[in-house]
């Protein structure tokens, strides 16, 4: 709504002045969100100069503000305002963030830190859309800005300029030019001194009721308070949402639902759940942009399959200039467990199988074989020499002789280990042409998790390359870390903190919604000079890609421009998106809605590495089995092995094809279960007791 008509207009005025913030210029965002972004580019650019403790921004734009009270109070001291120039300002902060001396000005950082501030004014500001019409109504000999700001005055001529509003003020002042601002009054006496122009003949427009309304009047000066109803209405908004910013964030998911659309050929249901879910995914992918800018990484290699997703997501999120910074780009680098594992190995030996055994405890030797990639047709009567059949189960192979002896049998030992090299040449000659690093320098890697088993395998190859991974969650590790392979993740990471480990507890489904349909890495072939990677798709596995998870990513990959816009204008980083992110994933588990369920028990889930095949989510017991689980030892095994390896329990109970029958019988085998657990807690403790 614009303001109403100001009884000023009839009057022609010898000088009229206009403030610029909130004015002529509006911002997108709370002004101190554009000190925070620039507090980020620092951290991103040159954060590795600063102590640990001063690399927050939110700590940085304390400091900032210190720098500015400081030189406020020395001006003030000289007998002028509180004013302070960006420049200065920039060489006090950095100098008490901790920043080596002289490194600021060798680097140029203050000319870098400049840019980036005016650039981000350039991206938050906006002509205020009356202010035109209202000068128009107004006559003065000369028109000029005046504004109380720590940029010069051509700073934000090319600001009203870029938008629009340049011949309306073609000149003007500013506070930290002279040392005097219009809170005092001093500024507008300087003026009227400079310009050799009487009190009663200027006219100032502006908002602020002190600076520009009362300062002004007691000055001598005719003010016009300019406080358009719609325009101050958002600015209130803005800065309550930077006072409660996660408030403002779950504000702003729901205006990009209530705006999104999906497009033709996509499930409207299933991609507006992409739409509330983005948080989740677009703040793993921020944490690892800030974490590998950061580290000056030249590239992140994403894992496939899920890392397909996450790339594309990071390349329009980087395309939108989400951080206002240069970062690294994408890289899709083509692995699996299957295709890295055994080009990991040094020999066939126990104690080197012991990292795939310490995964799967139970294993034939069929799949233990597959799992290293090799066909296990011609190992059967190796394996039945040794008195074992290659399709039975070992509980605890490295310590079953049967298993000693065929892994100790000359000829297989042979062949294994041809086999071993001949995987570690095809991977070395892989990474190499995929612009890996393989003998010495770092790297930056991303996938889903869930402990960095390929990431392990990698380390192993490239025992001189430093691999730093990005995880969405990590599980506890079961292995031992290899020095040069280190780990951090975005959401939970029960090597740290067992504080949210029950999102661990079910991940299958959200590997399900970042799937590839382009199937898993099995090996490398040579083609044209160069090594590529072979792919190995499931039809049936796909078919819940089609059904499901590519709507869902359709809604996520349709968010990422709206959200490099939201977290650079205010500046939000991967840490502001965690709790929400954390609370959309627990949803997703813990409340699904009914289609998503339906899809992940339609799944057919590659278990090559590890188990030799896919797990069908499609096949269940009859009710009973949990029924008859109440008072059956045997029973319960098959109903504790069904509900370990379904991989979802809330999923079961929310599907739209879980039978009512078949969900009852469930709910009370769980019932059961937690009631007895409570009893054998209670008896224990009345046995301590009893004892003490």
């Amino acid at each position: 709504m614009a303001p109403p008509r100001s009884p000023h207009a009839a009057r022609r005025y010898a000088l009229l002045t206009v403030d610029v913030w909130d004015t002529l210029l509006r911002r997108r965002c709370h002004p101190d969100a554009v000190k925070l972004h620039v507090a980020r580019v620092l951290v991103l650019r040159h954060g590795g100069n600063l102590p640990r403790e001063n690399r927050g921004i939110w700590r940085l734009l304390r400091l900032r503000q210190q720098a500015e009270r400081e030189i406020g109070d020395d001006r003030r001291k000289g007998g002028l305002d509180d004013e302070y120039g960006h420049r200065e300002v920039y060489a006090r902060w950095l100098a008490l963030a901790g920043f080596p001396d002289g490194e600021a000005t060798r680097n140029g950082l203050i000319d870098e830190l400049e840019r980036a501030e005016l650039e981000q004014e350039g991206h938050v500001t906006y002509a205020d859309p009356h202010i035109a019409e209202e000068l128009r109504g107004h006559a003065a000999d000369r028109t000029m800005f005046l504004s109380d700001f720590y940029m010069p005055a051509r700073h934000l001529r090319l600001l009203l300029n870029d938008k629009g509003l340049g011949a309306f003020a073609t000149d003007g002042l500013v506070s930290c030019e002279v040392g005097l601002n219009k809170r005092s009054g001093r500024l507008y006496r300087h003026v009227h001194e400079s310009l050799r122009i009487a009190p009663d003949m200027h006219l100032h427009v502006g908002d602020n009721p002190h600076a520009d309304v009362a300062a002004a009047r007691a000055a001598g000066i005719e003010p016009h308070h300019y406080k358009p109803s719609d325009e101050h209405a958002r600015r209130e908004a803005r800065e309550a949402g930077f006072a409660n910013r996660a408030g403002y964030l779950r504000d702003a998911v729901d205006d990009l639902a209530a705006s999104a659309s999906a497009p033709a050929g996509i499930n409207a249901e299933i991609h507006a759940y992409g739409v509330r879910c983005s948080p989740l995914f677009v703040g793993y992918v921020l944490d690892i942009m800030e974490h590998a800018a950061a580290r000056g990484a030249d590239s992140v290699f994403f894992f496939t399959r899920e890392g397909e997703f996450f790339a594309e997501l990071y390349r329009r999120l980087a395309a939108s200039n989400v951080l206002g910074a240069p970062v690294p780009d994408a890289m899709l680098l083509e692995v699996s467990r299957l295709a890295t594992f055994a080009a990991s190995l040094e020999t066939c030996s126990t104690d080197e199988l012991m990292r795939m055994w310490n995964l799967y405890s139970v294993q034939s030797l069929r799949a233990m074989l597959v799992s290293l990639g090799i066909d296990a047709a011609g190992f059967v009567s190796h394996a039945t020499r040794c008195g074992i059949d290659i399709d039975e189960p070992v509980t605890w192979p490295w310590q079953d002789e049967r298993v000693r002896r065929f892994l100790d049998d000359g000829t297989v030992k042979a062949t294994l280990e041809g086999h071993l090299r001949q995987r570690r040449e095809a991977l070395l000659a892989y990474l190499d042409a995929a612009g890996v690093p393989t003998s010495g320098g770092s790297m930056e890697i991303a996938d889903i998790g869930w402990r960095g088993t390929i990431q392990d395998n990698l380390a192993h190859l490239l025992p001189a390359v430093t691999i730093h991974g990005h995880y969405l969650g990590l599980n506890r590790y079961l292995n031992t870390q290899p020095p040069n392979a280190l780990k951090q993740a975005f959401g939970p990471d029960r090597n740290a903190s067992d504080a949210l480990a029950d999102l661990i507890d079910f991940v299958a489904p959200i590997e399900m919604l970042s799937n590839s349909p382009n199937g898993s890495v099995v090996g490398y072939e040579p083609h044209h000079g160069t090594m590529r990677a072979l792919r190995e798709a499931d039809a049936a596995e796909n078919a819940v890609f089609d059904t499901c998870s590519r709507h869902f990513q359709r809604g996520v990959l349709d968010s990422a421009t709206f959200w490099a816009d939201f977290l650079r204008t205010h500046a939000y980083t991967a840490g502001d998106l965690r709790p929400l992110s954390l609370q959309i994933w627990r949803d997703i588990i813990s409340a699904p809605p009914p289609f998503l369920a339906h899809a992940y028990f339609q799944l057919n889930h590659n278990e090559t590495f590890g188990v030799g095949g896919y797990a069908d989510k499609r096949e269940r017991p009859p009710a009973s089995t949990f029924v008859l689980a109440l008072v059956s030892r045997n029973r319960r095994r098959q109903a504790r092995e069904f509900l370990r390896h379904c991989g979802w329990i809330p999923g079961l109970l929310a599907a739209s094809n879980t039978s009512p029958a078949f969900r009852a019988a469930v709910r009370l085998y769980l019932t059961a279960g937690r009631a007895a657990r409570h009893m054998t807690r209670m008896r224990e403790g009345f046995r301590g007791i009893a004892r003490r």
